[in-house]
Formats: structure tokens, sequence, C-alpha cells
């Protein structure tokens, strides 16, 4: 079989580009994550295999290139946070990005929020069979970790895939190092095949990663993957796959064991119960990694966290004292590209307006600096006047050193044991054994009342209430509204666009929703580099 390494792929590239998908001529991005405690390597030792010296390297490889395609320049916050009352761009000013808050998007490349990080995601795949194909004929001491390494890259290859089928659907499959020999225009797999696929890779995972317990006790730092990650993520996939499209409710009782499984293992707790800010602690970038993050990108890369949740979400005024320590800290200051629209501001302060919203959400800072009107000392509030927004507040730098504007120190959480308590509600409710335990943990340390009593269709939307709230810039918010369908899609949208307060959209009618924008368009340079894909139904090839 045929491994690429660079100098071989800087020639197909040069000669024959455009006969190979990006998964087999993208030129393999590499960086240096330190939460591994390893550098990157650009081969896999000598003959470009790997070695038990370089195996920790190339897996370190793969979890840079999943972190690329979650949070690189924030085009994953663009294509799941856009769609949803929570996020916008620009003031919703007329702009191609917000053909994303109008579901108007298109299939040109002038969209490329859906797009760019299919070509991460690849990159990662890569990277995963790489080690999956590789890794079992290396001869190592340690045979326990080798296992474990090869569960890794399996999880990191499913979690692409579980991304990538919410994003587009069904998806080619990918499962070993491609060579000139290998079919290298592979067809698009059905939904439910590559559910099939992504599920077998996590249940295959769990049978070899250790505990996170067990990660502190051998002295692996956090950060790599755990059983309750992949656990914790079967069960999202089970749970997902019951909601539309298919609708496939077969592996709900399974999903309620792993959660369960996960809930009693003692392993993983709701962070600052208790405290009079637990949101604070819980995403405070010194306590990164903490009990309540199952998986997680972590913040060290080549480029601190990929240039996303600082830059883009921070004002392009200087704040003081809210994202960053310092006074007049030149780094306070972003690009405030990607803002709180004010009626999502008010709609949350209206179900929640304790600890959790004002870390969630900045409503108003003091400017150092005149702008549009405003004069440096004055407040500035979200919804004072056309060009104001709130900010997300989940992610700061207090005490951090920064070194530019887009640096950021904070894990961005994949998976949370908040979310892991929810889905427990949510999936008894659905067996029709309903348990509020899970639901009213995340509620209490809100500060909101316990539930109880509910109708099962009362708790449903109870409970995916609560998980706007509380995963809200999470990438969570748009994937629950596609599984529950187009009619609740649109009932979430109902009355968070007011052309007096925001420029755009001002003729968005959101009963003119079509069906098919449940799903994005397949990305255009995929299919221009494989004859054999087909575009998702609705838009043009």
């Amino acid at each position: 079989m045929l491994i690429f390494n660079k100098k071989i792929l800087r020639e197909m590239k040069k000669y024959i580009y455009n006969l190979f998908l990006m998964l087999i001529v993208v030129l393999p991005i590499v960086g240096c994550d330190s939460y591994l405690e390893e550098e990157l390597h650009d081969t896999y030792g000598e003959g470009n295999f790997p070695t038990e010296a370089t195996v920790e390297t190339i897996l370190n490889t793969a979890h840079s290139d999943i972190g690329k395609a979650v949070l690189n320049a924030n085009w994953m916050h663009w294509a799941v946070g856009f769609p949803t009352p929570s996020l916008h761009y620009r003031y919703r000013q007329v702009h191609q990005r917000n053909n994303l808050s109008s579901w108007t998007w298109n299939t040109t490349r002038t969209d490329p929020a859906y797009f760019d990080i299919l070509e991460f995601m690849w990159d990662a795949v890569r990277s995963s069979n790489e080690i999956i194909d590789k890794v079992p004929d290396i001869e190592m001491k340690d045979t326990k970790r080798q296992a474990e390494i090869i569960a890794e890259a399996k999880f990191i290859r499913a979690m692409c895939y579980f991304y990538a089928v919410r994003l587009w659907g069904g998806m080619p499959i990918i499962d070993k190092p491609q060579g000139l020999s290998d079919d290298l225009y592979p067809k698009r797999a059905t939904t439910t095949e590559t559910y099939a696929f992504l599920t077998k890779d996590l249940k295959e995972a769990i049978v070899d990663l250790p505990t996170r317990s067990e990660y502190i006790s051998r002295g692996i730092p956090l950060g790599h993957i755990t059983k309750g990650a992949a656990k914790g993520t079967l069960a999202k996939a089970y749970i997902t796959m019951a909601g539309k499209p298919l609708e496939d409710n077969s592996n709900l009782t399974e999903a309620r064991t792993l959660l369960e499984e996960v809930i009693n293992s003692g392993e993983y707790s709701l962070v600052g119960v208790g405290a009079s800010n637990p949101y604070e602690l819980l995403f405070d970038w010194q306590n990164d990694n903490n009990e309540e993050f199952l998986y997680a990108i972590q913040k060290e890369g080549p480029s601190q966290n990929y240039r996303g949740i600082f830059g883009y979400f921070t004002p392009k005024h200087a704040t003081s004292g809210i994202w960053t320590s310092g006074e007049g800290d030149k780094f306070s200051k972003g690009a405030g590209l990607d803002g709180v629209p004010p009626e999502f501001v008010d709609w949350y302060a209206s179900h929640d307006s304790g600890p959790r919203f004002q870390w969630s959400i900045v409503t108003e800072y003091v400017l150092q600096e005149d702008i549009n009107g405003f004069n440096a000392g004055e407040i500035l509030r979200y919804d004072a006047g056309p060009d104001a927004q709130g900010h997300v507040g989940k992610w700061r730098a207090r005490g951090a050193e920064l070194t530019g504007n887009f640096n950021n120190p904070n894990n961005f959480p994949v998976l949370r044991y908040a979310d892991i308590l929810l889905l427990h509600s949510e999936v008894t409710n659905e067996l029709d054994t309903p348990d509020y335990s899970g639901i009213n943990a995340v509620r209490e340390r809100a500060g909101l009342p316990l539930l109880g009593g509910l109708s099962k269709e009362d708790f449903r939307d109870a409970v995916f209430l609560e998980r706007d709230l509380e995963l809200t810039f999470e990438h969570n918010m748009l994937f629950d509204m596609r599984r529950r369908g187009l009619e609740y899609t649109k009932s979430k949208l109902v009355g968070f666009y007011n052309p007096n307060q925001n420029n755009y959209p001002n003729s968005f009618d959101i009963q003119d929703i079509e069906p098919h924008r449940l799903l994005f368009p397949y990305p255009q340079r995929d299919l221009e580099s494989n004859p054999n894909l087909e575009q998702n139904p609705g838009y043009p090839r």
C-alpha cells in the first residue's frame, strides 16, 4: 500500500490534482500540541512507516487535524451558529455569510463556512486511517498503549463522520489509507450507512480506551480520548439517529445504558455546583480538562485554538476586565464579527437571567474609545441602536498572556457532562420512563426551579429548551433543530428577526425555508474532483 509523504503529494498535486479527492491530495497540515507532550512529525519514521518512537506524534497530528475542522477560523461556528437565532455576522449586514442566517445559502465557493470544514475533516480522517492501518504492525513494548492509540484514532474518525453526516448527510466511506490501486472516486454512502460506519468505530474504541482516572494514574495528560467520551458520543449518535431524517429509535435503550454507565462511573460531574458563579469556574482556561469535559478540542496548537473562539467573538472596540484582565489591554479588542442578536439576548434572559446567562452572553461594557455616537467611558449596551449586539462570553482570557487578538487560551468543549445529563433525561422520556434527575441537576446549578410531572411532549420541549440555554454556542442548537424537523426548526426562528433593529435580512420569511435546507449542499470542490459524488437534493450540482 502506498503511503503518501509530502514529496509524493506535491508531485501528484502538480500533475493530477483534479483526479483525486481532497482527502488524497491535500498536503498534511502539521503543528504542535503540547498538551499531548509530543511534537508533530510530517513523516512516520524510516521508510514512512510509523515506529514506536513516532507513533504518539502521528496521533498528535490526528488530534490537531480534527481541532482545525472544529475551530479553524470560526467556520464551524458560522455553519452551525448563523442558521440559529443565537449568532449573526456583522450585525446582519448584507453579506454572503448572512445567507446562513436567512437560510438562503448557495452552492458557490463564496460561502466557505460549510465548504472548507470538510477539507480539514478529510485531513483528520487521513491521519486516523494511517494509525488504524499501520500501528497494529508496530512492535511496541506497551501493547496496552498501542491499542489505546488505535482506539483514539477510531474515535477521531468517528467524530469527523458524526459532524459530517449531520452537516451534509451520507458521506463517502474512507476507511483506509488511499493508494493508486484504490477506488479514488468513491460514491457517497447513505445516511444510514454513514451512521453504521461511525457507530462501529465508536463501539470498537470503547473496548480499548481507558477511563479518565486511568489516564491520571498513569501520568498521561488529559486531553486524550477516554472510554467515557466514546460512550457518550455513541449514545448521542444513537439519539440523533432516532430523530429526523432516519427516525430510527432501535438503539435508544442502548443509548440509555451507555449514558447511565457514564453517569454511574464517578468519573465526571458538574463543575462549580454551589459556587456564586459556577460557569466562570467551568470555563476558566486555567481549569481546562476539568471533570465536566468528556471531550474537548485542546487549546495548544499551531495558532492557539486555530483563530477561533476569542477574536471573532470579542467586540471590535477595546474593553477592560471582561475578556482580559489588564486595563486597556490591546488584545481585549477583537473583530466583533460574530455577535449575539439582541432578540436572542432577550429570549435567553426571559428563561434564565442568572449566572449562566451572565457568563454566556456579555450584554454591556464600558467603552475605551469613541464609537458611533458613543464616547469613551460610556456603557455600550447590546440593544443600543442598530449597530449594537451581545457578545459571546463563555471563553475569556483573564490572567492569560496573549500574543494577539485572535489567540485564545481556552479548550473548546465538544461533549460535556451537562450534555450527558440532558441526553439521559431526553432518552428516558422517549422510552416512557422519564427521569428528571439529569435536567434538574443542570437547572439547579443554574439557579432555576426544578421540573416534574410534565407530559411527554412538554418534557421533550423542556429538555430541548434547557439544551439551548446550557449548550448555546457549543455546536448543538442547529443539530437539535434538524433532528426535530422542518416545522420545529421554523418555530425556533420565529420572533428573532427584527428589521428595525438590524440591517439584515429585511425580506426573510421563515415560512419560505425549504425542506432540503435541513442539510447543507455538498462542497463544490469535492464534486468537481469526483464525478461519482451526487449533490444533495434541492441544490444544483
